[in-house]
């Protein structure tokens, strides 16, 4: 049985069922013939041995009843007179014939293997007593009527008994012998019933067995195939499932095998499509990861090394602005050609977006990151030919090692992309990824986490710097400047916090900040009666905010403070570098009628036109040009040349950084209006100011505008050390 249930699970599921439910119909027709032929058998015996037993029963009765009225007969013959005799002789010769046939039905047959002893003893009785009655109707006819009735009573009755007795013997034989045929035909039943019972629990466990063997052949591998089926749902396309026979699972297992694949296969042309880059050809930034992640781990076992270069294109979007995007996709595609051709198969090769681009490349014999990165930026910088116009492409390049500074492809990138940030702010190219500046990076999220804090906190400082006339000595007015008096670091300077703060956005929240405190400043100032100037700077995000000309004229009106008070500093850079035209919102502010500065003047690249279009009151000269101005008569031109191009803007001119009284006499010569700087005083807290302006005045209260002496530098105590 094992050995056909082993072979009966290696054949196809169809071959299964069949020869399963027609093993159980084998065996269940065997049990149905057997069954029906034991009870034909059984049915024939019985109904022999009923029609036996009634024959037998019947025969002796009727021997029996026919012996005893031929005695009567026989009585009543020997009793009447000649004459009455005929009918009772009829009647006995009517018995006789009965009782002879009734023996004739005995005559031969076994009764419970006598081989017919006992019906010879009844057939010889019956002689017995027909010699009797034979002799006793010889008398009868010879008028010996005694003799007659005297041998019936010796011979004839007792002869009849004894014929009665042997047909007694007969029928009690006969019963004992359907007695026992009875019983072994009641064990016989019982037999072929425990057969029967038998056959069917065979029936059934063969059933069973054949069931649980089918099923186990078809529900394991439909288990697996499910599993398998779910494992290619979720995108394991590389599992493969068992195939072990040729049934129908087999071959269905087959057919998923074989989809799995050509999904595989499929899924990873149209990533391949899809995370590439359709200018370019170059992989996309998924793509990439996925095909650096491959080499980095083929690396990993021999102990090699690995360059990651990010580059990005300078200025592109001045190339998309100035010539149009398909010269800024030119570009790109000369870039990108450019790249595949110097490292060639070597190096995997990808665009991040925008004009980002990425190398991975193996370093081998000792290669110099550095020589590689400066090979890789003098093979972009180039001049480009663009429809008869010169496009000069600069590019800034990072760069990361691995493993020094990473293990996994992503955090490579991640540390690539910084270094060619860092290096865009500092204006160095190539550069490589530093541990430090990762530190002083996260420093800095950390204190963008806790600047929210610090504004809601009270963190922040409002410090002040006067500005005065380097003529009289008057002071002006003053520059509110922000310090972050950090819980746990101490002072923190604007530079600490102010750049990320922009990058980031939180410069709104301070920018906000500084226009209230400056504000309520304004307002204590003019009930004291200063007649007093507060500038605080302004951010380029804060110019493309609609909102700010309403919040500026709001505050004002709030604390009642005149709007020529206050002034609003816009770096030159910062209005160059503006996404919409800040000259809407320039109008707006003047509108409210708060004046407006153009600080750090002559580094970035505006020009005199779009001076003009501006509606600003002041021009402060940065402090590189006040630097040691003395020292130099071309600088000390230069500088009398920015002075009276502001004047003829009709713009007043501050000049910054001022430490030296050597500088300030250059500055007085050429005409400057307001001079800032330590030469005049330090960065001090707002109550110092207050004390410095009010010890400088005189007295407090008196105006501002009154004649004072242009005393020594000032250090205000409160000021912290970092400022």
């Amino acid at each position: 049985m094992p050995t056909f249930i082993h072979r009966l699970l290696w054949q196809r599921i169809s071959t299964r069922l069949g020869l399963a439910f027609g093993a159980l119909l084998a065996v269940s027709l065997v049990g149905v013939v057997l069954a029906t032929s034991r009870l034909n058998e059984l049915a024939q015996t019985y109904a022999q041995l009923v029609a036996d037993q009634y024959a037998v029963a019947t025969q002796v009765e009727t021997a029996s009843h026919n012996a005893d009225t031929a005695v009567r007969k026989m009585l009543v013959v020997a009793a009447s007179p000649r004459q009455a005799r005929e009918q009772a002789y009829a009647a006995i010769d009517v018995s006789n014939a009965l009782l002879d046939r009734a023996l004739d039905g005995l005559r031969g047959r076994s009764i419970d293997g006598d081989q017919g002893a006992t019906a010879a003893a009844v057939l010889q009785r019956l002689q017995v007593y027909r010699q009797a009655y034979i002799d006793t109707a010889d008398l009868v006819e010879a008028d010996d009527l005694l003799a007659a009735r005297t041998l019936i009573g010796e011979r004839v009755e007792p002869a009849l008994n004894g014929l009665a007795e042997a047909l007694a013997a007969l029928a009690g034989r006969q019963h004992a012998a359907y007695t026992r045929q009875s019983g072994a035909l009641q064990a016989r039943i019982v037999r072929d019933r425990q057969l029967l019972w038998a056959l069917s629990g065979a029936a059934l466990a063969l059933g069973g067995l054949l069931s649980w063997g089918v099923a186990r052949s078809i529900v394991r591998p439909l288990q697996k195939a499910e599993a398998g089926g779910l494992l290619l749902a979720q995108g394991q396309y590389q599992h493969r499932l068992a195939v072990s026979g040729v049934d129908e699972v087999s071959r269905v297992s087959g057919v998923l095998n074989t989809l799995a694949q050509a999904v595989s296969e499929r899924e990873q042309q149209l990533l391949r499509m899809v995370h590439t880059d359709h200018l370019t050809g170059l992989a996309q930034r998924p793509r990439f990861l996925a095909e650096a992640h491959d080499r980095l781990a083929a690396l990993r076992p021999t102990g090699g090394q690995a360059l990651l270069v990010c580059v990005d294109v300078d200025r592109l979007k001045h190339v998309n602005a100035v010539l149009g995007f398909d010269a800024g996709d030119a570009v790109l595609k000369h870039a990108a050609q450019r790249l595949q051709d110097l490292f060639g198969d070597t190096a995997l090769t990808g665009r991040l977006g925008g004009g980002t681009f990425v190398l991975l490349l193996p370093l081998e014999g000792g290669a110099d990151s550095a020589a590689v990165g400066l090979r890789t930026q003098q093979a972009l910088e180039y001049p480009l030919d663009w429809r008869g116009n010169s496009v000069d492409l600069a590019v800034t390049v990072g760069m990361a090692l691995f493993p020094q500074h990473a293990d996994a492809a992503e955090s490579l990138l991640r540390k690539a992309e910084q270094a060619m940030f860092e290096g865009k702010r500092q204006h160095l190219s190539p550069l490589l990824h530093s541990p430090s500046t990762e530190a002083s990076r996260r420093s800095q999220l950390s204190l963008l986490s806790d600047l929210q804090t610090a504004i809601q906190d009270g963190q922040l400082r409002q410090f002040l710097q006067p500005k005065v006339s380097p003529h009289d000595g008057r002071v002006l007015g003053a520059e509110a400047l922000v310090r972050w008096e950090h819980p746990k670091r101490g002072w923190l300077p604007p530079s600490d916090f102010i750049p990320f703060a922009e990058a980031s956005g939180r410069i709104r929240q301070v920018t906000q900040w500084m226009l209230e405190q400056a504000v309520q400043t304004l307002a204590r100032w003019q009930q004291r009666g200063w007649d007093l100037t507060l500038a605080i700077n302004v951010s380029t995000l804060d110019l493309q905010d609609a909102t700010l000309a309403h919040r500026v004229a709001a505050t004002l009106r709030q604390h009642g403070v005149l709007p020529q008070r206050l002034q609003l500093e816009l770096t030159e850079t910062g209005l160059m570098a503006s996404g919409p035209d800040p000259v809407q919102m320039l109008h707006a502010l003047h509108a409210v009628g708060v004046g407006l500065s153009i600080d750090d003047f002559g580094t970035g690249h505006s020009s005199l036109a779009y001076l003009q279009r501006l509606p600003v009151n002041e021009l402060k000269i940065d402090r590189s040009f006040v630097d040691g101005v003395d020292g130099d008569a071309r600088r000390q031109s230069l500088l009398r040349a920015i002075v009276d191009m502001g004047h003829s803007l009709g713009l007043e001119v501050t000049a910054e950084g001022v430490e030296t009284a050597a500088e300030m006499a250059v500055l007085q010569q050429a005409g400057c209006d307001l001079v800032q700087g330590y030469r005049v005083a330090k960065p001090m807290a707002t109550a110092a100011f207050m004390g410095w302006y009010a010890e400088r005045a005189g007295a407090v209260g008196v105006n501002s505008k009154a004649a004072q002496p242009a005393g020594p530098v000032v250090q205000p105590a409160a000021a912290p050390a970092s400022a």
